[in-house]
């Protein structure tokens, strides 16, 4: 069980600090789900726009094209480069409030208090009786949301497009195939497959300027078609 996995950044912490369009609000499942899905509908239709203004970059400005901060960005956005594609990675689940709320509240006080009843067994009746009700509670909160907004978003022709479930599952599935702590309550260890998230990716071409190897293959291609001709 590690606390420090589930923490969100201190940027996170103070939502303040995020560029107006990253702002979800609203109290209540209802509420909080609908301003996620506004807001994950328009980082859906950032990342479509990217594919097309990656390339003019020479090295791609991650905090400037998503108006996040640099520590934002490293939270929030991953960018790999392959040999021919880009694959883009945006985690919205962290932008929601009930995320902030359930992963505080685990990294600061359900976690080490968890790990700590190990050596201190008199902590067992705060642990179960208190602590852990209240994280189930946060934890079901934030599974809510979540639903409810890809509810909405259901069809949402962007969303649909990057709806990064499975790749959020896979980056996950080492951890949820590990051995469960004992007396964690079942509600916090639900099946991987029914964890809903919102995350999203995108995939596209890298420009052919950027390709690394792309003279070299355009002159071995050249050459094997001169071959070619002299053979004929």
């Amino acid at each position: 069980m590690d606390g420090v996995l589930f923490a969100p950044e201190d940027s996170f912490a103070r939502p303040e600090r995020l560029a107006p369009m990253y702002h979800i609000s609203g109290k209540g499942v209802e509420a909080e789900a609908t301003s996620a899905a506004y807001v994950v509908g328009q980082v859906a239709e950032r990342l479509r726009r990217l594919a097309a203004a990656y390339g003019e970059w020479e090295h791609f400005d991650a905090p400037a094209y998503f108006d996040l901060s640099c520590e934002q960005a490293t939270a929030l956005v991953k960018i790999v480069e392959r040999v021919s594609t880009v694959h883009v990675v945006f985690f919205c689940d962290q932008l929601l409030p009930s995320f902030r709320d359930a992963a505080l509240f685990w990294s600061g006080r359900f976690s080490p208090a968890f790990l700590q009843m190990r050596q201190e067994p008199v902590l067992a009746e705060q642990v179960y009786c208190e602590l852990q009700p209240v994280m189930v509670e946060r934890w079901q909160q934030l599974l809510a949301v979540i639903r409810t907004a890809r509810t909405i978003l259901a069809e949402d022709v962007g969303f649909l497009a990057t709806n990064g479930a499975h790749d959020e599952r896979e980056r996950w599935q080492r951890w949820w195939a590990a051995p469960a702590h004992p007396g964690l309550d079942e509600a916090l260890m639900p099946p991987l497959a029914q964890v809903p998230t919102l995350t999203l990716t995108l995939d596209f071409a890298l420009p052919a300027h950027r390709q690394p190897g792309r003279l070299r293959r355009l002159r071995a291609n050249r050459d094997r078609r001169r071959r070619a001709r002299k053979r004929r």
